[in-house]
């Protein structure tokens, strides 16, 4: 977990990284799990459903605790500190080229907060709530069909659900040389 050990993005660098990474992996399998065993054996569905609730809840936790703790955080690194010029007016008008440049590419996703918060709220609802709802629904049905088709379509909506996840992981990071790469263009 390299994440977690960088210590200047401070979004990442936290105990929570690492939860995150078990608590986000563990209940997709355990939804896939259930949903198989909907199919192949019906008898241990409920307990399955109940084991991936309870480590999809327990997901929805350590993230959200993660969200909190990141929407606190304040950058330590600042156009003052990345220049060693300590004027409290100094601010940067342009990034010095018109090209583009790798860092541009590959540490800016370029989206707008708009679009972050939409992720956000789209990936809380797609990889805990929706997937929680359908395995309580298909494991407390008798038919087979209709059980595993709730139970599977609990996996695709948290697998799709997680990968959002995962894209917010790293567009929410604030890259210290986005300050010099992104913030003016």
């Amino acid at each position: 977990m390299i994440y977690a050990c960088l210590r200047f993005l401070q979004e990442w660098a936290t105990p929570l990284t690492l939860v995150n990474f078990v608590l986000l992996g563990c209940p997709s399998g355990a939804t896939l799990a259930t949903a198989l065993s909907a199919w192949f054996a019906p008898e241990l569905t409920m307990g399955l459903a109940i084991c991936a609730c309870m480590l999809t809840l327990a997901g929805c936790a350590s993230r959200s605790a993660s969200l909190l703790r990141n929407a606190r955080l304040r950058p330590k690194s600042t156009v003052q500190s990345a220049t060693g010029i300590r004027n409290p007016n100094l601010m940067q008008v342009s990034r010095g080229f018109t090209a583009g440049a790798f860092n541009l590419r590959e540490f800016f996703h370029g989206k707008s907060a708009r679009t972050l918060r939409g992720v956000k709220w789209g990936f809380l609802v797609g990889a805990f709530v929706v997937p929680v709802v359908l395995i309580v629904l298909g494991a407390g049905l008798r038919s087979l069909g209709a059980s595993f088709g709730l139970l599977a379509a609990a996996c695709l909506v948290q697998y799709a659900g997680l990968v959002a996840e995962r894209w917010f992981f790293f567009a929410e990071a604030k890259h210290p040389q986005n300050l010099y790469y992104a913030r003016v263009g």
